[in-house]
């Protein structure tokens, strides 16, 4: 039984949305037990005696079916040998009534019933319900009847070969696809021309689109362009259906009475004036509206706000009326001017796309293959069409129930299958055994799939829509919504509802209304830890550095890199076994130590941050999964290899070879291309070949060893090159052991491609190249390593403890889209419009660039909360950021303002240097000790019932004087001491200071040789948190100390180290109490040894502070009368140098006489 209780209003939710009886929509918050709900409603539909073949259920990813599948058949397949009892007590927990022998005996079948129901219980995603459906129904949707789905690879490979024939095509000047794609490169250039491209190939308004018009006229319809006004004939009405040019003259004449800027404006008329004349005779219009639209508008295209001088404005009112009509006119056709660019534009760019996605479709048609979008549509296209409503008809006769798993990410399509699958269950056909149910799960706050076609705003449409249905079906349509959360502890969810409760942090996350529910948490019990690691900022650096090293390479004091290294080391610590670490078990609530399995590194995006944390983590040997994706082709180790093959097949390729020269695959430099390329009379390979230097020579027989076997196939090759050659050796060395992964998947990729074709080297490489190889690993494992991955893969997922990292990214500008979605006069149809520049948009691309960067920033939000939702006890947020300040609203701001205040904000020295600080709040749970509370304070006791005085504060004596301690003495001569508060009371020395004092402390008692040995495994236990070389240098600062010559007779055996002692000396008329905290003292034959340690800057005898002459004789003062015939030696001890600095009698004299003079 779990050690917490679930609430009977929870309780009460979870069997309302079960309930096989009606239909229902669940708005279901982060960790609230949707995958239970859905498994539960799944077996209650069973024991209501529901057919399995008769049960649907959809999910968004195949991750997420098996996960449903796997909790529906472990709790059936349990329940097969179940004691009666337990069974009775398991059916009523899902829900159901409480069963009798007969319901408890099918209880028991249907685990066996399930897996014999021909057809079986259908948990699938969407995609694949549809390839089975059109595989049952191929004629009826015009599909091939042995369609095949191509994974992605496939896919893409695919399109990249009908991207080139298209290509090719164009080059040949056949047709107008070379003239539109000569206009797509002079409009973006070679270099922008192929993101260009990529961005199109992603936009279903082209993909899907079946317009019946030419796609240039529903454009310019949507543009609000007037048929044939086209750029020419908007820029010659420009200039000369306004303000006619002949009267131009005449206004510079006025013009000309005014001020400096008037008299600008005059000589821009006569400039326009003058091109315009020069028009008859070969000049350019362009060149006259540009002095003519600079009399209106800045250079930035805006309306000028002053046309006329004020006095000049006076004298001649008609001047600035007739100015200011022209330049109203003048803005409205530079905005059609811009639609007519922008049409132009896009139909080139609609011609290209569309000629692709039509080869695309030839090539998939002779295949017989469909895409996943194909899946959708094709799917669409047969419920909705009239001729084959039989279809539908057997398809209800076949499903009374439907399920749907994480609804946000529906795309509109997907919701329009299902409304076509629904359509009779609320008409209440086909109901013979008992109503047809619909379910919906999901919460819009974490839809963050919309380069998916996820669309949040259909989760609330949809809703109303089947609430509609099956109320007007006079059937029960319940909204049931699910806020307690089985999966973070309290103290974490408060902090995400400060968050997403503060200002503006809502937008786009609450959808249907503009208040946040908070949180509420099952297991209350969970101590909660938050933390706020100071921004990483990025130091001026004026030495450039090595110009050798790669562009995308960290430097070691790169904001990133430094974060890295403080999650790295904080890991370490926190899965150091004598760390006094732990974290909870999710069933028992009882403390376990924390092992790597339990932290999780989400990123934003996989940056070079990304490879910078994995390697960071591997250098503290902690053991960590790699990327949850890998772009392999584009892998430095990857593209050595790719290299290496193409060298082995043809040596005569300069800039091949020089690559693969340079790589850690054979290890030449630049020093070694420079002797060998610049003055060669034949190919590089002929110079290297008659170079006599032993390592040339090496690399020759490398090459001829490799050419030997490029005859084969690639996995040979390259098993091969990466085993007995020691390659996989040489680029892990240089590239470091995260390098691995990317070796490993390439060499799957080798064999995975012997297997489909035949074995062939040249083959390989040429599907490799221009295809994006992205491989995708599955981190829902259980190994015990740390996952370190981005937000959008770790949905779905949980962890004890989480970092975020990378909290100060922002969607940059430079990913904003090129290619904006417009409305078309056809209902549901799209086109697309191309607007380069956010200076090149008309107004309506510029409304719907302004829409698509507010859902951008919408889903940036909800991509927070997504990713704070996922820790179950502790958050760790950092952050890093150039020169300039971060964006006010990336993730790092949004939560400071939220959380960056308040009383229950703790201050704590940053363990990486002790002087930053950490914000943490604490939350201790209900009964669990605080999380990072350590294990080194010894058991807990319990205090039983706290006395009542406990929580009163003490009254002041009115007349004693408070104690003074030395290091603060002579601020009573200044009038500064105060009376002691409980907040003075809890300020502590710095950490550093505090470590070094301690090592001080004990070290002197270990055994010279052990010392260091003891201090490293002391500072390991107590400081943990700070990096491995700051206890070094900590260790080091200690021994130093330790091994002056002149302090051996403090140290030696029989000193004594922090011994308190208080004494009372008068001061004028009264006593004052002295506490001294004696950092180390030894009693000699003829004096006294006395020391204070000081972890400031050194400082020389003369340049001693006067407060440390104070408290020194203060000391003196109280301990003299102990020993009053022997001589007290102070000592001011720095441990920086380390420096010993003996104070004289007679200063310490005068110090406390000033002190004395003072106090009385």
């Amino acid at each position: 039984m779990a050690p917490f209780d679930i609430p009977t209003e929870t309780l009460g939710k979870q069997h309302q949305a079960s309930n096989p009886n009606q239909s229902v929509w669940v708005s279901a918050d982060a960790g609230s037990g949707k995958t239970h709900v859905l498994a539960s409603r799944v077996i209650r539909l069973l024991l209501q005696g529901v057919a399995p073949s008769k049960i649907l259920c959809l999910t968004f990813t195949k991750a997420a079916a098996a996960n449903m599948a796997e909790r529906v058949f472990n709790t059936l397949a349990d329940w097969t040998w179940l004691p009666a009892d337990e069974l009775s007590r398991a059916i009523v927990a899902a829900g159901a009534p409480k069963p009798g022998s007969r319901e408890l005996s099918a209880a028991r079948k249907l685990f066996a019933r399930t897996l014999e129901t021909p057809g079986g219980l259908k948990i699938q995603t969407i995609h694949a319900f549809c390839e089975r459906l059109l595989h049952l129904f191929p004629f009826e949707a015009n599909v091939p009847a042995r369609f095949e789905v191509p994974d992605e690879q496939g896919q893409a490979e695919l399109l990249q070969r009908a991207r080139r024939e298209v290509l090719t095509e164009a080059n040949s000047g056949k047709g107008t696809l070379g003239a539109a794609v000569q206009r797509l490169n002079e409009e973006c250039g070679p270099d922008a021309f192929e993101g260009l491209i990529k961005e199109a190939m992603r936009r279903s308004a082209i993909s899907r689109a079946r317009w019946p018009h030419d796609p240039a006229e529903i454009l310019r319809r949507s543009l609000g362009l007037t048929e044939g006004r086209d750029r020419a004939c908007i820029e010659r009405e420009m200039a000369e259906d306004g303000i006619a040019p002949e009267r131009w003259d005449d206004l510079a004449a006025i013009l000309d009475l005014g001020t400096k800027t008037d008299r600008d404006r005059a000589k821009r008329f006569r400039q326009a004036l003058s091109a315009y004349r020069a028009i008859s005779s070969g000049g350019y219009l362009r060149d006259c509206l540009g002095s003519y639209l600079a009399i209106f508008f800045t250079a930035e295209s805006e309306p000028r706000k002053s046309l006329v001088n004020k006095a000049l404005a006076m004298a001649h009112p008609e001047i600035e009326a007739e100015l200011r009509d022209e330049q109203s006119r003048l803005e409205r056709l530079i905005d059609e001017r811009r639609a007519a660019a922008i049409l132009d534009r896009s139909s080139a760019l609609i011609e290209v796309a569309s000629a692709i996605f039509k080869r695309y479709g030839k090539e998939k048609a002779a295949r017989g293959i469909l895409d996943f979008d194909d899946l959708i549509d094709k799917t669409l296209a047969l419920l909705e069409r009239s001729t084959a409503r039989w279809v539908l008809y057997k398809l209800d006769s076949g499903i009374d129930h439907i399920l749907v798993d994480e609804a946000q990410d529906t795309s509109e399509a997907q919701w329009k299958i299902l409304e076509e699958l629904t359509g009779d269950f609320a008409a209440g056909r086909g109901q013979s055994h008992g109503p047809r149910t619909f379910f919906a799960v999901g919460d819009e706050k974490q839809s963050i799939f919309s380069f998916q076609g996820a669309a949040p705003h259909m989760f609330g449409r949809m809703r109303g829509k089947f609430d509609k249905r099956f109320s007007d079906g006079g059937q029960t349509f319940a909204h049931v919504p699910l806020t307690f959360s089985f999966r973070s502890a309290p103290g974490v969810l408060a902090a995400i509802d400060k968050v997403f409760d503060h200002g503006e942090h809502k937008t786009g996350v609450v959808m249907a209304n503009d208040v946040w529910m908070p949180h509420q948490a099952v297991k209350h019990q969970l101590p909660g830890l938050v933390e706020l690691w100071p921004l990483a900022a990025a130091q001026s650096n004026e030495s450039p550095g090595e110009w050798m090293l790669p562009l995308d390479l960290l430097d070691e004091q790169d904001p990133a890199n430094l974060v890295a290294k403080r999650v790295a080391q904080k890991i370490a610590d926190l899965i150091d076994p004598g760390s006094g670490e732990f974290v909870h078990d999710s069933r028992t609530l009882q403390r376990r130590p924390v092992r790597p399995g339990d932290i999780l590194i989400l990123v934003r995006t996989r940056c070079a941050f990304f490879d910078a944390m994995i390697r960071a983590l591997k250098k503290k040997d902690i053991p960590a999964a790699g990327a949850d994706r890998l772009e392999l082709t584009q892998h430095i180790a990857v593209m050595d290899l790719m290299a290496a093959g193409r060298a082995s097949l043809l040596s005569q390729d300069a800039l091949t070879l020089a690559c693969v020269l340079k790589s850690p695959l054979i290890g030449l430099d630049d020093d070694d291309l420079m002797a060998l390329a610049p003055c060669r009379s034949g190919s590089l390979f002929d110079a290297l070949r008659a170079s006599k230097e032993a390592k040339h020579i090496e690399a020759v027989n490398k090459l001829a060893l490799w050419r030997g076997r490029a005859g084969g196939g690639p996995f040979a090759f390259y098993a091969s090159l990466l085993g007995a050659d020691g390659g996989r050796r040489d680029l892990e060395a240089r590239l470091g052991p995260e390098a691995g992964d990317a070796l490993d998947e390439f060499l799957s990729l080798a064999m995975a491609h012997e297997e489909s074709a035949a074995p062939s080297l040249a083959a390989f490489l040429n599907d490799l190249a221009g295809v994006e190889y992205s491989i995708k690993r599955d981190m829902e494992t259980g190994a015990d390593a740390v996952r370190v991955m981005t937000v959008h893969a770790a949905k779905g997922l949980e962890a004890k403890i989480v970092f975020l990292p990378d909290t100060c990214g922002v969607p940059a500008p430079c990913h904003d889209p090129k290619i904006f979605t417009l409305d078309t006069i056809v209902p549901g149809e799209e086109t697309i419009a191309w607007s380069p520049r956010k200076e090149l948009d008309c107004k309506a691309v510029a409304a719907a660039r302004k829409k698509a960067s507010d859902a951008t920033m919408e889903e940036y939000r909800r991509l927070l909360y997504v990713a704070l939702t996922r820790a179950e006890e502790r958050l760790y947020i950092a952050g890093f950021h150039g020169a300039e300040d971060p964006n006010a609203g990336c993730w790092a701001a949004m939560i400071e303002a939220a959380l960056g205040q308040g009383a229950e904000i703790e201050r704590v020295p940053a363990f990486w240097n002790g002087e930053e600080e950490i914000l943490r709040l604490v939350s201790k749970g209900s009964g669990a000790p605080a999380a990072g509370e350590l294990a080194d304070g010894g058991a807990a006791v319990s205090l039983g019932v706290l006395p009542d005085w406990l929580h009163r504060a003490a009254r002041y004596e009115t007349n004693a004087m408070p104690p003074v301690r030395p290091s603060k003495a002579r601020e009573v001569l200044t009038g500064r001491l105060e009376r002691a508060g409980p907040a003075q009371a809890r300020v502590a020395a710095a950490r550093r200071g505090r470590l070094i004092h301690q090592l001080l402390q004990y070290l002197p008692g270990v055994a010279a040789q052990h010392r260091r040995d003891a201090a490293l495994r002391f500072l390991s236990a107590r400081a943990a948190g700070l990096g491995e070389m700051v206890r070094q240098n900590l260790v080091e600062e200690a021994l130093q100390v330790i091994d002056l010559p002149e302090l051996a007779g403090l140290f030696e055996p029989g000193s004594k180290a922090e011994v308190s002692v208080t004494g009372r000396i008068a001061l004028g008329r009264r006593m004052i109490d002295i506490p001294c905290q004696i950092d180390r003292i030894n009693e000699r034959p003829s004096e006294i040894l006395l020391a204070d340690f000081k972890t400031g800057t050194p400082c020389a005898l003369d340049d001693t502070p006067a407060d440390y002459f104070t408290q020194m004789a203060l000391y003196r003062a109280v301990l003299a009368p102990l020993w009053p015939n022997k001589t007290l030696r102070m000592l001011l001890i720095w441990t920086e140098g380390p420096l010993a600095v003996s104070l004289p009698a007679g200063r310490l004299d005068a110090a406390l006489a000033t002190f004395a003079a003072g106090g009385g």
